[in-house]
């Protein structure tokens, strides 16, 4: 079977736009891990990658947003992290791979308050 050269193109461009958008490798450091904790500001489940908003204050006092992302729904949802777990307000320890941009992480572990830790998958 011989693709045109349109259709060629067109599928190279879709496959190449969804790999960059899902490589973890690419968009964060698996070589690291870092901690940051903060209040949650927003909870987003969705595919194909639920995410957080952290609130996270530094030693001087001032405070900057961060992008915690993870995998899909069910993924998380498997793994133990239910939804009703996680509310605005409440304040999070997050374990995770830095971003290859700033104020962003790739979740690894998640520790409430209460001590409890969930792992992602």
């Amino acid at each position: 079977m011989i693709m045109k050269p349109a259709v060629t193109l067109a599928y190279l461009m879709l496959s190449a736009s969804l790999l960059a958008h899902h490589s973890v490798p690419i968009n964060f450091d698996q070589s690291r891990e870092i901690t940051i904790k903060g209040v949650l500001t927003e909870v987003v489940w969705i595919n194909p990658h639920s995410r957080f908003r952290v609130d996270v204050k530094s030693e001087n006092g001032s405070s900057a947003e961060w992008l915690v992302e993870m995998g899909a729904v069910n993924t998380m949802n498997r793994a133990g992290f239910k939804t009703e777990l996680f509310k605005v307000g409440d304040t999070i320890t997050i374990m995770g791979w830095p971003g290859r941009r700033d104020r962003a992480v790739h979740l690894t572990t998640a520790i409430f308050s209460d001590g409890t830790r969930l792992a992602h998958p």
